[in-house]
């Protein structure tokens, strides 16, 4: 079976690369941006799907910031024109990497979100996001083999330091070599549900597999936490102590989503679970922040 993974130089798309080396009979090829701008270059696109012929398309390229052009010319665009290749090029399964963004605010644990919720993107990177899973339900209704995976928050090596598990692990280790034990970070109320980026991939494989077509699954490990209980998540594990930690007040710094709580019973459906739990994530994210030169 042969695998085409999009963002080949992203953080989900690494670890993703790897899980499946773990399989047997399994050929993987991924496309950087650097191989082909899929907003842009729909003919290589185009010819690498027919060289390759995948079976699956895990398609994870996409942008998290930006003005709300390039959010929709990386986001909507590019899904856009991946979806009209393999259907001109494959008969591939396509499971397109969305945001539980799109959701904006709800959820407890009584009553998580679902994804039968209708969606109130409330920032632009989620409004782009929402706009490619509606590209994506049209090439399904056309008969495309397309599932919907609307993560979370996921946590573990190489993640951007433009989201709050990169930069609590940089800041730490770079506190660990000698910088102020001081921490600097935004707003710490805002409630997620975070998970350990190897269930994540384990996940977009699972549906992948075992999914049904023009479905949508939330990639989420089912329990919301405070991003001040992750920053003492993190503390826990530093090996400089004490750090303080600066957080500005929610004010104009205030997060489009103050609380979010999802239900992942339809990828549990599937028969998915979660195995890491979110200590081994952070284990192994500053473990790997630490060996970097």
């Amino acid at each position: 079976m042969r695998v085409l993974i999009t963002g080949g130089d992203g953080f989900l798309a690494g670890h993703l690369s790897a899980y499946l080396l773990t399989i047997d009979g399994l050929e993987i090829r991924t496309l950087k941006r650097a191989d082909c701008d899929l907003s842009r270059d729909k003919e290589r696109l185009l010819a690498e799907l027919h060289s390759f012929q995948p079976d699956r398309v895990i398609h994870l390229a996409g942008r998290i910031s930006g003005s709300e052009s390039e959010l929709d010319r990386d986001n909507r665009l590019a899904s856009l024109n991946v979806f009209e290749s393999v259907r001109q090029e494959t008969s591939a399964r396509v499971v397109l990497g969305s945001s539980a963004a799109v959701y904006g605010e709800g959820g407890t644990a009584a009553a998580p979100v679902t994804e039968s919720q209708a969606p109130v993107p409330a920032s632009a990177y989620a409004v782009s996001r929402y706009a490619a899973e509606l590209e994506a339900h049209s090439y399904a209704e056309a008969g495309l083999w397309i599932a919907i995976a609307r993560m979370s928050n996921p946590v573990g090596s190489n993640k951007s330091v433009a989201l709050l598990p990169g930069t609590l692990a940089r800041q730490i280790v770079e506190i660990e070599r000698g910088r102020p034990p001081i921490l600097t970070l935004r707003d710490l109320s805002p409630k997620r549900d975070f998970l350990s980026v190897h269930d994540c991939v384990r996940a977009l494989w699972c549906i992948s597999q075992s999914g049904t077509p023009g479905a949508v699954y939330n990639v989420a490990s089912g329990v919301s936490t405070t991003v001040a209980e992750v920053v003492e998540l993190y503390l826990s594990l530093a090996r400089v102590r004490p750090i303080e930690v600066r957080s500005v007040p929610a004010g104009d710094q205030r997060s489009s989503i103050q609380g979010q709580w999802l239900s992942n019973a339809n990828l549990r459906a599937l028969g998915w679970r979660p195995q890491a739990t979110l200590l081994d994530a952070v284990r192994d994210q500053l473990d790997t922040e630490r060996a970097r030169t």
